[in-house]
């Protein structure tokens, strides 16, 4: 007879090529101040209070931004009144295009409840930089794109990273990781 015992353990935590890590904060020592899509200030105290989700891209993207708001539109409906719990951010990695009424404008297409964030370039660079999100200006066709991280961040109310989501692995599988993350939180408090 031949017994399995299946045993759970926290893996141990891997840094990505971007230095994103499960757990570090994303905000401490960060001193960016940024615009959301309403004009307000937007600093990295804002990561905390409530867990969030956050979305990189720009408005002039022509597949892959449009389609992780849809993702993230999709997911907020996956998950019903419990959506309201979260904070779901786009930040733009075009601030040159990207003005605060230009991503009100685009983030109201997909959900009212994604703010689109924005900002001064120099301010948006550092914000972008401390997040661990790549960004490039790529020339195309007389004017220019932007190469850009495509992760989308799962991150708690304390402002630590917890998790990536992938628009390849379903609305319904984000929604979940945001529960257990809900869950964790409610039980923390």
């Amino acid at each position: 007879m031949a017994v399995y015992v299946l045993a759970w353990r926290q893996p141990a935590s891997v840094e990505t090529r971007n230095g994103m890590v499960p757990g570090r904060s994303m905000a401490e020592g960060a001193r960016w101040q940024l615009l959301d899509d309403q004009g307000r200030p937007f600093v990295p105290d804002d990561l905390q209070g409530r867990p969030t989700v956050m979305v990189f891209g720009f408005t002039h993207c022509p597949d892959i931004c449009p389609t992780s708001l849809s993702y993230l539109a999709g997911v907020l409906q996956s998950l019903g009144p419990r959506g309201d719990a979260i904070q779901p951010l786009f930040l733009t990695v075009d601030p040159e295009r990207d003005s605060v009424a230009v991503m009100a404008d685009y983030t109201d297409l997909f959900d009212p409840r994604i703010r689109g964030v924005t900002g001064a370039p120099d301010q948006m660079s550092a914000a972008l930089k401390g997040l661990g999100v790549y960004v490039r200006k790529v020339p195309q066709d007389g004017g220019y794109g932007m190469d850009h991280s495509a992760t989308i961040l799962l991150i708690d109310s304390q402002s630590r990273l917890r998790s990536t989501l992938d628009i390849h692995e379903g609305a319904e599988v984000a929604a979940r990781k945001i529960e257990r993350l809900l869950v964790a939180e409610a039980r923390s408090r």
